[in-house]
């Protein structure tokens, strides 16, 4: 039977194209892997998208901040290895990054010092054209106090699904489960993966890949068919 079977076109593209793509699009827009409260990211840049603080009864607001690393994705069939209470099945895909977790843990709640910090540089001396990736509110006007932070490794599965991006057919993706490894009790554990699901998803929903990219550029392709996974590849049919 023809690739194309009823449609007109038949385009697919390798998971290490899909990988390229995925990072290409992140280092170039990486507030899209990237989220925080005024305190942490006083406004939206091509670093960070700010966020408004947790509202709590007497805290005049919790500030936060949530980085993403890269993530890197594994189509079925299974190449990196998952976490037990993970499978990869026949369609989805595995997904792998690191989370940074921060608070500004202040001592005593409301500021009252007129806002003025040096926002925990440290050397007293600001360096805009050297942003600091570790410590992105390092190189900003930032009003940090007291950052505590932590880090997570996230895997999940999910699969692909269709949508659009500037007026065009795009690949997005879809998360089905998350898990982070030994986190205890476990109670602790299922709320904390609640919670980095959610705001996987969120990111993840910004994260798209157009059709074009994966075309050869001589045609204008309109999907009837997919995005779909085969073995190690996203594949799509349509017709011109």
């Amino acid at each position: 039977m023809s690739l194309t079977e009823s449609s007109e076109v038949f385009v697919s593209a390798h998971e290490t194209a899909i990988n390229d793509l995925v990072t290409a699009i992140c280092q170039t827009r990486p507030h899209l892997l990237s989220y925080g409260s005024p305190a942490f990211v006083p406004a939206s840049d091509v670093y960070d998208t700010q966020m408004p603080p947790i509202l709590f009864p007497g805290s005049g607001g919790i500030e936060w901040h949530v980085r993403f690393s890269i993530p890197h994705l594994d189509l079925f069939d299974e190449d990196s290895p998952l976490p037990p209470e993970l499978s990869l099945g026949p369609g989805q895909f595995s997904l792998s990054t690191t989370v940074e977790l921060c608070v500004d843990c202040r001592k005593g709640g409301r500021r009252d010092d007129g806002g003025k910090d040096d926002g925990g540089k440290g050397d007293g001396h600001d360096h805009p054209d050297e942003p600091n990736r570790d410590r992105p509110w390092d190189d900003k006007p930032s009003k940090v106090e007291h950052p505590v932070c932590t880090k997570l490794d996230v895997f999940a599965v999910g699969h692909l699904v269709g949508t659009s991006t500037a007026g065009g057919p795009a690949v997005g993706f879809a998360l089905d489960a998350v898990e982070i490894v030994d986190i205890h009790p476990d109670e602790l554990e299922s709320v904390l993966e609640c919670l980095l699901a959610q705001m996987l998803r969120a990111a993840l929903a910004q994260v798209r890949l157009p059709v074009s990219a994966l075309q050869a550029g001589a045609f204008s392709l309109t999907p009837t068919v997919g995005p779909l996974i085969d073995t190690d590849v996203v594949l799509a049919r349509g017709n011109l």
